[in-house]
């Protein structure tokens, strides 16, 4: 009798261990009580981690390749690289199911029509370069858009619930002038070119006479002559004095530019950026952050010379808009608000997500995701790259 039971068990043992293993729901990957994310979205993410992997090996060898690399060997802050991959993947997921909770708490969602909108351009992508390699991997078109559009569209609404207009931390006009004021350049540059184009001619004899001399022409740069660089230096003089002492503006800079040498187009540039995304290694950048406000000057760099000119920030003020102000539909320079917003709060708005995700509640379809693990991903892409 005993020997019958145990065979009944161990029949019933192996029955459930085949459903566990066959029958086990694989098309979801992570979930909340909210949204659960398909297995397509989890398997896109294994593939930006094993890319972001790559990139990040390389940051250390140039030479580094997929084939080259061995994800069960080889490691990135003493995580084997599948692992770092995976916790990547699992981040991304997890932040999708932050901000999808997010958005319900805050009763916000993303319409159709801006989904449809962003959704397009990721299309386009999806069948211009991925289908063939996604479709092997098993990431639809959908997948792909879902997990790259989602996400920054839910997080766009829930910071906007947060820090815009009516927002529970909104931030005062006064406030964004202030941060605007003080992290913020706005510039002017035109520039020209202090080298031609030289055509050189080479002949080629052979030792016989009778032979066909050749004659080549190469195009080279060379610096202009001293008459045309005083020319040159001397507009650019004048183009500062009319700025520092005329009471001139730089669209009369421009015209005058135009007179001077000839143009239509006027090679310039007028911004207005935060001042750490312009770099002291960039010389031209550096001569930006280095000029004084409401003084222009004029500096040769890597043989051109510019006339750079730095408007006084607090002028710039009346030119920030929000995209739903329709004040003055005539204003030719206008300066987003909501980028200057999320250049101020970007930094809290993260570790305000990082935190909810620490808070999360969800559960990981183990079957998915060791059926759709870093390792089959980084098989199949080297599969296709040497197919």
């Amino acid at each position: 009798m005993k020997n019958i039971l145990k065979s009944a068990a161990a029949v019933t043992c192996a029955a459930a261990l085949l459903c566990a293993t066959g029958c086990s729901d694989t098309k979801w990957s992570f979930k909340t009580d909210h949204k659960a994310l398909s297995s397509g979205v989890w398997i896109n993410y294994t593939f930006e981690g094993v890319s972001d992997a790559l990139t990040k090996m390389q940051e250390t060898n140039k030479d580094a390749t997929l084939d080259s690399l061995d994800f069960e060997k080889d490691k990135i802050d003493d995580m084997l690289l599948k692992d770092w991959a995976y916790a990547e993947a699992k981040k991304k997921e997890l932040r999708y199911l932050t901000l999808d909770k997010l958005a319900a708490q805050f009763d916000v969602e993303v319409s159709d029509d801006t989904y449809n909108s962003a959704k397009n351009l990721y299309s386009n992508i999806y069948k211009s370069y991925y289908s063939e390699m996604f479709e092997k991997l098993g990431v639809s078109e959908d997948s792909y858009c879902q997990a790259s559009v989602m996400p920054n569209l839910l997080s766009d609404e829930i910071f906007n619930k947060l820090y815009g207009k009516g927002g529970s931390k909104e931030v005062a006009d006064k406030d964004l002038q202030a941060y605007f004021v003080d992290n913020y350049a706005s510039y002017y540059y035109v520039s020209c070119d202090l080298t031609v184009a030289e055509t050189t001619t080479s002949t080629d004899t052979e030792a016989s006479q009778t032979e066909t001399t050749e004659t080549t022409e190469a195009a080279a740069a060379k610096r202009v002559d001293d008459k045309t660089l005083a020319t040159y230096t001397e507009n650019f003089t004048k183009y500062a004095n009319m700025l520092n002492n005329g009471g001139k503006t730089t669209a009369d800079v421009a015209e005058e530019y135009k007179k001077d040498f000839g143009v239509e187009t006027v090679p310039e540039t007028s911004e207005t950026v935060a001042k750490d995304t312009l770099s002291t290694e960039n010389k031209l950048q550096k001569a930006i952050l280095d000029a004084k406000e409401g003084k222009a000057v004029t500096q040769e760099i890597d043989d051109k010379l510019y006339l750079i000119y730095r408007f006084d920030i607090k002028t710039k003020t009346d030119k920030i808009k929000a995209a739903d102000d329709n004040t003055d539909k005539n204003e030719t320079e206008i300066i987003s608000r909501e980028d200057i917003l999320k250049k101020m709060k970007s930094e809290e708005f993260e570790k305000y997500l990082d935190d909810e995700q620490d808070k999360l509640d969800y559960v990981r379809n183990d079957a998915c995701i060791h059926k759709y693990d870093v390792m089959r991903t980084v098989g199949i892409l080297k599969s296709n790259t040497n197919g």
